[in-house]
């Protein structure tokens, strides 16, 4: 609080985001919002980003972006510390708009607390002739034209900003690009509060579930999360084939919605899952038929989604290996306490270090390795579950929430 006379006047906290939306950053600022209105001293406003205008291409598109950022831009004036939720994407398509969005409100702002939802990578992309490689090649330069320009801002005036990570990694990564140790935080993402979770009734939720989907005294195994070629529920769907017939998967979220191509109907990564579903092989170990063992749930809302999550004995994340620093849905498996079983790539390696042993790996794109770990309950032994609890008792949206209050202080003092 700061004194005015014989007036307090609250600091003023605000936050740029994606928010209300199909959108997992947006889902995890409306998820820290709660327990940061209630810790905070200082008031707390978030402002939405206009994605869909950013991103959009038409004459019309960019008149109402740059009315939109105007907007944007006085109420980041008027704020003593302002939080950007950075994911280049959210800010527009070419690197150039991008870049100029981001720039301005930063310019603009009086200190910044930047959240990292994707980070530079120490690996340069390389080049591949291929439609796939170039489109991963122009993306990582994409990143890296955005990523130059912050970091140089950040370079000429560090104490400006504070910088919140998703792991311990992209904190050392961060100081050896010469960002100060000082000012760099990192802590695991987290979603539901502690409230939340104490009201939940699991064995009411898994009854509803069941009957919904039809599946009544059947295990359920869960993959979650927008349908993405990097996501490899391929993977999860080929070791239903080495399953039991009473283990169902349950397919929860849609496509991303900026990855839907227009025009047809014919989506690449749908047909990719419908030909794993449908192929059948005679001399193939199969239990039975997948059509009525795999289940699409389609893009549920927040409440459901978790609800899903909850009614399952796992939760299968079967990623590839794409550079990602952090998983929404690990995070909210995490906090509704189930069972993991997820390749082991950088990404779960890293978010495994915060409390070893709470999560059960497979290699990446190894169903047979997959299945043969969840017909031994590798994700359920008392170690795992010990480990869960210890995690869940350290990192909470309660504690990600003081993070921010943390890095806000040492900014506004």
């Amino acid at each position: 609080m700061v004194q005015t006379g014989d007036d307090a006047v609250a600091k003023k906290l605000l936050i740029v985001s994606s928010y209300h939306r199909a959108c997992g950053i947006a889902q995890y600022v409306e998820a820290l919002e709660g327990p940061l209105r209630l810790q905070a001293d200082c008031e707390v406003e978030i402002v939405p980003l206009p994605v869909d205008i950013f991103r959009a291409q038409s004459n019309y598109a960019r008149k109402a972006a740059k009315q939109q950022l105007a907007e944007i831009i006085k109420l980041v004036r008027s704020a003593d510390v302002v939080n950007l939720q950075l994911e280049p994407g959210l800010f527009g398509l070419t690197p150039f708009s991008i870049w100029r969005r981001i720039g301005a409100i930063i310019d603009a702002s009086k200190r910044v607390i930047i959240t990292y939802h994707t980070v530079p990578q120490m690996e340069g992309e390389r080049v591949s002739l291929n439609p796939r490689g170039l489109w991963h090649f122009l993306r990582s330069w994409r990143g890296n034209f955005v990523f130059d320009r912050l970091f140089k801002k950040v370079r000429n005036n560090p104490q400006k900003f504070r910088h919140i990570v998703q792991t311990s990694r992209e904190a050392r990564n961060f100081a050896l690009i010469g960002l100060s140790t000082e000012t760099i935080f990192h802590q695991p993402l987290s979603f539901l509060s502690r409230q939340e979770r104490n009201v939940i009734d699991e064995s009411r939720i898994k009854m509803e579930v069941s009957e919904r989907y039809n599946i009544e005294g059947k295990k359920f195994l869960g993959c979650f999360g927008f349908l993405n070629e990097y996501k490899g529920i391929e993977v999860a769907v080929r070791a239903m084939k080495y399953l039991p017939e009473d283990y169902h998967l349950l397919i929860v979220g849609g496509l991303h919605p900026e990855g839907i191509l227009r025009h047809t109907i014919d989506q690449p990564y749908i047909k990719k899952l419908m030909n794993e579903i449908e192929f059948t092989d005679e001399e193939e170990i199969s239990s039975s038929n997948l059509i009525e063992r795999v289940h699409f749930c389609g893009a549920l809302g927040n409440r459901e989604f978790n609800e899903v999550m909850l009614a399952c004995d796992a939760i299968i994340l079967p990623y590839a290996e794409v550079g990602q620093t952090s998983s929404g849905p690990a995070a909210m498996a995490l906090d509704l306490a189930r069972p993991i079983y997820c390749s082991r790539n950088q990404c779960f390696k890293e978010l495994d270090r915060y409390q070893p042993g709470m999560l059960a790996f497979f290699e990446v794109g190894n169903h047979v390795e997959l299945a043969e770990k969840i017909r031994r309950s590798d994700g359920t032994g008392k170690e795992r579950v010990a480990a869960r609890g210890a995690y869940l008792e350290r990192y909470n949206v309660e504690s990600r929430a003081a993070l921010y209050l943390l890095a806000f202080e040492n900014l506004a003092r």
